[in-house]
């Protein structure tokens, strides 16, 4: 009876523990135009970084506040992520260039300087590891 109590105790331990959710909350800073949109993705892996496909949470939303605005994430499970974002500011659906170098503003979690390359999934990770957490995010201009 004890091994049985013990063993149900630990898959309950273990089941909350990988379950655990959180309530993402991301501060964007920096917003020169309350006009077109943000979007932003959230990973949890290096394998699809900066990609369009295989982000655990992707979303386009109006830019409706300058000089910050707050996007909520919902339903986050604990564990190690990173976010990059950019403000369209004409809506248009892309990330716009002169040449190669970005016209519109962008950001990634843990405000990496990001010039010349794009910046690691390790350099922007963060651990999500309680009910609501909040991040900042300062927008940049190449």
């Amino acid at each position: 009876m004890k091994k049985l109590l013990l063993t149900c105790f630990v898959f309950a331990l273990v089941y909350n523990i990988s379950s655990a959710q959180c309530t993402l909350k991301v501060i964007i800073k920096n917003v020169e135009k309350a006009e077109g949109k943000i979007e932003v993705g959230l990973y949890n892996g290096s394998k699809y970084w900066l990609e369009d496909e295989g982000q655990y949470y992707d979303k386009i939303i109006d830019c409706t506040s300058a000089p910050t605005m707050t996007i909520t994430i919902p339903n986050v499970e604990y564990g190690t992520y990173a976010f990059s974002l950019y403000h369209d500011e004409n809506s248009n659906g892309k990330m716009d260039f002169r040449t190669w170098i970005p016209k519109e503003p962008y950001g990634f979690s843990n405000n990496p300087r990001a010039k010349w390359s794009k910046p690691s999934f390790k350099k922007c990770a963060f651990e999500v590891n309680q009910a609501t957490q909040t991040i900042e995010v300062d927008l940049q201009d190449w």
